[in-house]
């Protein structure tokens, strides 16, 4: 095993300044990242080897504990290894584990122990799990400035494994009847002694490594301000892009919000001590070291700027999966800066304006605007400004940005579609006039009416020889037509001039009249007779045809409200076992992310694929309009492999309140992949305890649509 990682190495060694100079067309085409490789091992062993391995190799907890503590954290381990968002033999990986080899280049044996993922999460954080399993989120990578940063970081994390917190935390959760969870977040319960301890003793693999003191400090201020964006711009008029678009300066608070973050806060309810007091305590431990070298990086700096640059770009995708479409739009903003002519960049811009605009007309504008006067820094001016957009002013900047994006990039079909999308969205603004659209840009409009106003002074003193009342009024009028514009110059007038070059365009009003003429045709609907409605809706409820995708199931059971993991996993037992009973095999395929023998990298790739698709779907608040796929072109793929595929999402929940009582619940829901539609099971409820016939009967509720 050693060998082979020496040998990928220096491969990597060896292709990185390919890799690099590929860098920039590499992020122009960016789709999300994927492993790459052969599966690690800790995918491949079964769950009940993990747990045996584990009780086996635990020395600090007691012999009639250790089944427990095992089992549990093998299954939060599990959870996260399951959650389609781990990485493995990516470039951020390779990345991560090139510094804990330098970290750890003292240290042969423990760094045989400890194994390093990067997980796609914009939380920023760095998480040790049992068995020496450290993950670091591309969230962190974003935020960092430079490799030391993380070189600090992942050495705090290998203390918390070194000094066996974890299993100090399982002991103190024993002695004080603290329920035990599956989360790691909560799991881990870590005091703020580990923190202290953490902090200090990283230093020895820190300072020994060769990396300078002056970083430490910076990474306590990136923790500190990790709420915010991973970086701070100003925002101008460029945020629009076209000079000829006018946006009101009164739509737009003074200035932004104050950022707030403070070093002393109260930290008596958190398990971490507060930024002030972690900056005091590793000042005097940086003191004890001597001869401290001034390296920021070890690495070359292209390749920590390349791998950022992909957490960021990870970062704006993962605020669209996740519905916070003004985080994508002002991370998207301040990466134009480096990234101008970047296809994703855009192609992502243009989906946020269009999901702003579909959601806003659902009525569910709070979704993606809440909280604003809790918004920092200047993102918050941008909070403000959409939150003052009426519906039809939002619908109509969707389409000019859209619109914008698409002449930039006129042979992307896909761009298109999103354009076309945004303005058949206008059809569904209430009480909107195509007709009242200026065919002049605000901007023109009022040098038109300068000029003019100017002219018509001259004009009113002008005397023509010979002219008449009449030629002269005619003048006049002329004069007055030529501004092209019959609305009054106010801001609140401003989007009337929004597609100044689209009101005449032939393709712009058939795409709109199309939708108008949709929206009739769904209305007739409700002019139907009570015998067709009724022929409609068995026509909705007949047996659904094509092909099953299967994901994991999410199934809990609690015995008087806590967490039962062993029936839990009696509830999963159970479930694969009927499964195969009850639904049509022949359609049925199975992209759980079972970690198991057969498990390949691209069997997992595929299933991470599917489960992001199912986050989209599930903070999607759009209504009735067409879904859009993020990672479009990877569904695209996925879906041509199957016949009409749906996303099968089984949901189970089993409790026993007292010995006597018990009860089994769930449903499913199926999402027709091709459409976006989502039907719903019926509600299936028994008051039996978890078995064969209790479980048995909700997989055959669920596949009762087939």
């Amino acid at each position: 095993m050693k060998s082979q990682y020496i040998r990928s190495f220096f491969v990597a060694l060896f292709l990185f300044p390919l890799i690099l100079n590929a860098q920039e067309s590499s992020l122009t085409q960016f789709k999300t990242s994927k492993s790459i490789g052969k599966a690690p091992v800790i995918f491949t062993t079964s769950f009940d080897d993990k747990v045996a391995a584990k009780i086996e190799s635990t020395n600090n907890i007691k012999d009639d504990d250790k089944e427990e503590y095992a089992r549990y954290t093998n299954y939060a381990l599990n959870s996260l290894l399951q959650s389609g968002l781990v990485l493995y033999g990516d470039p951020m990986t390779v990345f991560v584990e090139k510094v804990a080899a330098k970290l750890l280049a003292n240290e042969p044996n423990l760094e045989k122990e400890l194994q390093f993922y990067v997980i796609k999460s914009n939380i920023t954080n760095a998480l040790c799990t049992d068995p020496g399993v450290i993950f670091i989120t591309t969230g962190l990578i974003s935020q960092i400035e430079n490799e030391a940063q993380l070189a600090y970081i992942i050495a705090h994390e290998i203390v918390h494994y070194q000094e066996k917190h974890l299993e100090e935390s399982f002991n103190k959760s024993k002695e004080t009847n603290l329920e035990i969870t599956t989360s790691y977040e909560d799991l881990v319960l870590l005091s703020k002694d580990h923190e202290f301890e953490a902090d200090a003793n990283a230093l020895k693999l820190y300072h020994a490594a060769g990396y300078s003191d002056k970083e430490i400090n910076t990474v306590f201020d990136v923790l500190m301000y990790s709420y915010l964006t991973f970086d701070e711009v100003k925002i101008d008029n460029s945020f629009f892009g076209n000079p000829e678009v006018y946006i009101p300066e009164s739509y737009f608070p003074e200035k932004a919000n104050p950022i707030l973050a403070f070093e002393e806060y109260d930290d008596s309810k958190s398990t971490h001590p507060n930024i002030r007091r972690r900056k005091d305590a590793i000042a005097n431990e940086i003191e004890k070291y001597s001869d401290w070298e001034n390296n920021s990086h070890f690495i070359e700096t292209e390749e920590f700027s390349y791998v950022q640059n992909i957490a960021r770009f990870e970062s704006v995708r993962e605020n669209l999966l996740r519905s916070d479409y003004i985080k994508s739009l002002y991370e998207i903003y301040i990466l134009e800066k480096e990234f101008p002519k970047n296809e994703f960049l855009q192609t992502s811009k243009a989906l946020a304006w269009l999901f702003m605009s579909q959601t806003n007309l659902s009525g569910k504008k709070r979704s993606f605007i809440k909280k604003i006067d809790e918004k920092e820094g200047s993102i918050s001016m941008v909070y403000s400004f959409l939150s003052k957009l009426s519906s039809e002013e939002m619908a109509l900047m969707a389409v000019r940005q859209t619109h914008d994006i698409h002449k930039e990039f006129p042979s992307s079909k896909r761009i298109k579609e999103i354009r076309d999308e945004a303005i058949s969205a206008l059809a569904h603004v209430r009480r909107f006039d195509i007709n009242k659209l200026e065919k002049i840009s605000y901007l023109d409009a009022i040098k038109l009416r300068e000029e003019y106003l100017t002219d018509t002074v001259q004009t009113d003193t002008l005397a023509i020889e010979g002219e008449s009342k009449y030629d002269k009024i005619k003048r006049i009028r002329a004069k007055q037509s030529s501004t092209k514009s019959t609305t009054e110059l106010i801001d609140e007038n401003f989007s009337a001039f929004l597609l100044y070059d689209l009101v005449g365009n032939r393709e712009f009003n058939e795409i709109y009249e199309k939708e108008i003429e949709k929206i009739k045709n769904e209305k007739g609907y409700t002019s139907l007779s009570k015998k067709e409605r009724k022929q409609l809706k068995k026509e909705r409820n007949k047996k659904l045809e094509g092909d099953i995708i299967l994901i994991t199931p999410q199934l809990e059971a609690n015995y008087k409200g806590n967490f039962d993991l062993d029936k839990t996993l009696l509830f999963y037992d159970i479930m694969v076992k009927e499964i195969p009973k009850y639904a049509p095999t022949e359609r049925v395929y199975d992209n759980s992310i079972a970690l198991a023998e057969d498990f390949t990298t691209e069997k997992y790739n595929e299933a991470c694929l599917i489960n992001s698709y199912l986050v989209q779907k599930i903070n999607l608040n759009n209504g009735e309009f067409k879904d859009q796929i993020i990672d479009y072109e990877d569904m695209q793929g996925l879906i041509k492999k199957f016949n009409n595929p749906y996303l099968v999402l089984i949901s189970g929940e089993a409790n026993k309140s007292s010995i006597f009582r018990n009860s089994l619940s769930g449903k499913a829901q199926y999402i027709e992949i091709s459409t976006g539609n989502v039907l719903k099971s019926n509600y299936y409820s028994v008051n039996l305890k978890i078995r064969k016939a209790s479980v048995g009967g909700l997989v055959f509720e669920v596949f009762s649509k087939f």
